[in-house]
């Protein structure tokens, strides 16, 4: 499970979410569909390969009928063949659509999850004291990093029209609208200056500055003919305010997905980079990013929705 609910707040937390807990409460989480007891796995980014996420612990079930497991098993081949989103605008599965930006939160998360969970609660709709039973439908919860958002656009690329998604400087409303892909168009100034882009990694180095780490992304400009690029844009990360668990647990993000996919031509996955980041004016190859829950990647196989290859949009 991608996801779970908090026992003690009733607050969706997205499992990705557990990278920047520094004290992890292990029987702190039920299912968000029939309140069975799960637990918190993978998440320790320094020896686990793969990504966060909740399991039910050893001797325990879904309750009969829990909308959660009725998805889950059915969720490769349902997701990639047709779109999830109902009528009124949900999903089956808890799912992102607010993203805030709250300093207070991000400061407190690293040393102080719970308080930082307490605090996040505070300022959003309480859910309802009994949990949900059956098939609920989700319309969306908030989260305080980019994570979750773009695995959810990377799992439901039938759904990106109809989701809503709300995230600070940028101006789309929808999952199909607010991402912006870089592409070898050539690089210029984009139409957004800032706003939600991505592109794949470049399998170069990070280049390191004072206060400042650098990535290069595979995009650019990619002349008819050429055998190579022949520039590429970056992303300027500017760390020097961050804390030190930020900054470990984005390189640590960025170094494992840039080796799973180095020297592998022909492979379909890619590390996928998505920031919120400004390109700088006098350099249209620049991107910068300041804040940690502004910046994400992920190894995946990128897919696209139906009858239209151009929704992710290559800039």
């Amino acid at each position: 499970m991608d996801s779970a609910r908090d026992r003690w707040t009733s607050h969706i937390i997205d499992a990705e979410q557990l990278w920047d807990m520094e004290v992890i409460e292990r029987g702190g989480f039920v299912c968000p569909g029939c309140a069975v007891d799960v637990f918190p796995a993978s998440y320790r980014k320094d020896i686990n390969k793969r990504r966060p996420y909740f399991k039910i612990g050893k001797g325990g079930a879904h309750a009969d009928g829990c909308g959660i497991a009725g998805f889950l098993s059915a969720k490769t081949s349902t997701a990639r063949k047709r779109g999830m989103t109902r009528a009124s605008g949900g999903l089956p599965i808890p799912f992102p659509s607010r993203l805030v930006m709250d300093s207070v939160v991000e400061t407190v998360l690293a040393t102080a999850p719970h308080r930082a969970m307490q605090s996040m609660a505070a300022k959003l709709r309480r859910s309802p004291p009994a949990l949900p039973h059956g098939a609920p439908i989700y319309h969306g919860h908030t989260v305080t990093t980019l994570r979750p958002i773009c695995r959810i656009f990377m799992e439901f690329p039938n759904d990106r029209k109809q989701l809503a998604i709300r995230i600070p400087g940028v101006a789309g409303r929808t999952y199909g609208t607010a991402f912006r892909q870089l592409g070898f168009a050539g690089v210029r100034a984009q139409p957004v200056p800032t706003g939600l882009f991505y592109a794949p990694l470049s399998w170069d180095f990070a280049t390191k500055g004072a206060g400042y780490e650098e990535w290069t992304l595979n995009a650019g400009a990619w002349p008819k003919g050429a055998k190579r690029p022949t520039a590429h844009y970056r992303v300027r990360i500017n760390w020097s305010g961050w804390t030190g668990l930020q900054r470990a647990t984005l390189r640590h993000e960025l170094q494992r997905a840039r080796k799973e996919v180095v020297g592998k031509k022909g492979l379909r996955e890619k590390a996928w980079l998505f920031f919120v980041g400004s390109q700088d004016a006098h350099d249209p190859g620049l991107f910068v990013v300041d804040r940690y829950p502004l910046i994400s990647c992920r190894v995946g196989e990128m897919r696209w929705p139906k009858r239209n290859a151009a929704a992710g949009r290559s800039l």
